[in-house]
């Protein structure tokens, strides 16, 4: 158990772990620059790069967690580390104008381990805060990370003023990885006793007999298709390089609305809470949908930022009430729901290439942010809090 003042020493290198995690999200943003970079036929292809970041965390995220029993939470924090740093470097060392499938096992690296690093990090921060207080370093968490994502367009934006492309960012976020894994590992994190079996899928899966635990499982995946989506389309609504600024004023707002929601929701119901703020997402995508105004639409997407900011704290905390003995099993689920990202670069390019029109897109998220507006409405019904 943790004692009850946080060890700032041990603090500082898992959090860095958050920061870290934020790096597969690169992968939405950036795929139209990897688009322009092959012919018209290939960039549907291309449209499927962020489906092999999130197609492992359906596939490894129970064998991982079962693998962390032996291993440690450390270790598996480290191995994804290593993977994280060899997917950024292949794509880069493959060279510019590189073949299709280095971007394919670059990003697939990184997404296996992402899957790592996620399955390691929240429960290695567990280890280290007291148990009252693990929300309020999880949103801590979620504030670095959020911040990883800020800082992507600046970065892109400054390399390609710079250089003329934005491929040093590869090598720049491997070095940060670097750094992120020989801190963590010159760090001696205590670790648990060791579990002695990790849930697997069949146990995940049992939990979705639960309704609120369905209906918050189906949240989160909404969650994350939502979240690339307007990644993947905000950078097209905008037809100039400069548009992927608009990545930084979701994920600015966004770190803004962990802030207010850490506040918020000492006062106010949770699900009611998200609730109000998952209509405010659906007018907004609406918008989206009908304006090609500069300003408008830098706006709704930073507003978007704000109002998703505690959705999948909100998702998860409801789903651990409802079967508390079980927290191990909905944390897994959890993860599972996040390969639910893989979808959304594809379906998105097919309604682009369907319509020529990005802004039908938000279609889409729309339908996404209903059902989560729909679930949050139908928890508090349920008394969730």
């Amino acid at each position: 158990m943790a004692s009850r003042r946080v060890n700032r020493q041990l603090l500082g290198p898992v959090l860095a772990g958050f920061f870290i995690m934020g790096f597969c999200d690169i992968v939405a943003p950036i795929t139209g620059r990897i688009a322009a970079e092959f012919p018209a036929g290939s960039r549907t292809a291309v449209s499927f790069l962020p489906t092999m970041v999130f197609l492992w965390f359906l596939v490894l995220s129970a064998p991982f967690a079962a693998w962390m029993n032996r291993l440690g939470r450390r270790r598996m924090a480290l191995a994804g580390y290593a993977l994280t740093f060899a997917g950024l470097l292949v794509p880069y060392l493959a060279g510019a104008g590189c073949s299709l499938g280095w971007y394919f096992a670059g990003f697939g690296l990184l997404g296996i381990g992402n899957t790592a690093i996620q399955v390691a990090v929240n429960p290695l921060l567990a280890t280290i805060v007291p148990e009252n207080r693990m929300t309020s370093y999880l949103t801590v968490g979620q504030i670095f990370r959020n911040t990883s994502l800020l800082l992507l367009a600046p970065i892109v934006t400054g390399l390609v003023a710079l250089t003329g492309s934005w491929r040093l960012l590869l090598p720049l976020y491997a070095g940060l990885t670097v750094l992120g894994g020989l801190w963590l590992s010159l760090t001696p994190v205590p670790e648990p006793p060791r579990a002695p079996h990790a849930a697997g899928l069949g146990a995940c899966f049992a939990l979705l007999r639960n309704r609120t635990v369905l209906l918050s499982a189906l949240g989160v995946a909404c969650f994350i298709a939502a979240d690339v989506a307007i990644g993947y389309l905000s950078v097209r609504l905008i037809d100039r390089p400069s548009s992927i600024l608009t990545t930084t004023g979701f994920y600015a707002c966004r770190i803004v609305g962990t802030i207010v929601g850490a506040w918020v929701l000492l006062r106010l119901r949770d699900v009611r809470y998200l609730a109000w703020n998952m209509a405010g997402v659906l007018l907004l995508s609406l918008v989206l949908l009908v304006t090609g105004n500069e300003t408008v639409i830098y706006a709704a997407v930073g507003l978007m930022g704000f109002g998703m900011a505690c959705v999948f704290a909100t998702f998860y905390a409801a789903a651990t009430r409802a079967v508390p003995e079980q927290a191990n099993g909905v944390a897994g689920l959890m993860i599972l729901a996040i390969s639910a990202g893989a979808v959304s670069g594809p379906v998105c390019d097919a309604i682009l290439r369907a319509a020529g029109n990005p802004h039908w897109g938000m279609l889409f998220v729309a339908a996404l942010v209903g059902y989560m507006l729909w679930a949050a409405r139908t928890l508090d019904k349920q008394g969730q809090r």
